[in-house]
């Protein structure tokens, strides 16, 4: 960041290059459309990009960079809200079994019925997660992150992310439970 800070031609190129998938990644799971996903990671680089004079290394630039995803995803969200067309976003697990293979050899149609339900149910749950606990969520289990990268990133005592956490894993279990 610094190098691209510095008029480095090819810097910042190279920092979208090492970080975009993860940050797709993150994106997509946060929000459960691949479209949108697209657009938060490029805004996010951009508004990476248009920082570049005040930028200050004061921490990690991950936590930076992943700091400016979380608050796309959140705008995309308001914005999708505002409109009326947001869906809930797809969890971790329920993005996992969606990326399974429908039709592999060893799977029977019972089998993919279910994971499509389950899928469905964990999707729905995930959706009813406050912002705070799926922001923890998606960072911890699509941007793999730890504890202390998480936060870093939203500017939070590690306690308070690996609070969030256990608690989102605890509504998750309960709303799960709960019947239909």
């Amino acid at each position: 960041m610094l190098l691209a800070r510095g008029g480095l031609p090819d810097a910042f190129d190279e920092l979208v290059r090492r970080h975009q998938v993860r940050v797709l990644r993150v994106a997509a799971r946060r929000l459960a459309r691949r479209e949108l996903a697209a657009d938060v990671a490029q805004n996010a680089f951009l508004d990476v990009y248009r920082a570049l004079p005040r930028y200050q290394p004061r921490g990690k630039f991950q936590a930076y960079l992943f700091r400016a995803v979380v608050n796309q995803c959140r705008m995309t969200e308001r914005a999708a809200r505002s409109e009326g067309r947001f869906r809930a976003p797809l969890s971790p697990a329920a993005l996992e079994v969606a990326a399974q293979p429908v039709s592999s050899p060893d799977s029977s149609a019972e089998a993919r019925i279910l994971a499509r339900e389950r899928e469905r149910d964990l999707e729905r749950a995930v959706g009813r997660l406050s912002e705070k606990l799926r922001d923890v969520v998606s960072l911890r289990y699509a941007g793999e992150l730890g504890y202390d990268e998480i936060a870093e990133t939203l500017g939070l005592p590690v306690g308070t992310v690996k609070r969030r956490l256990f608690d989102a894993v605890e509504k998750l279990r309960q709303i799960l439970e709960e019947p239909s």
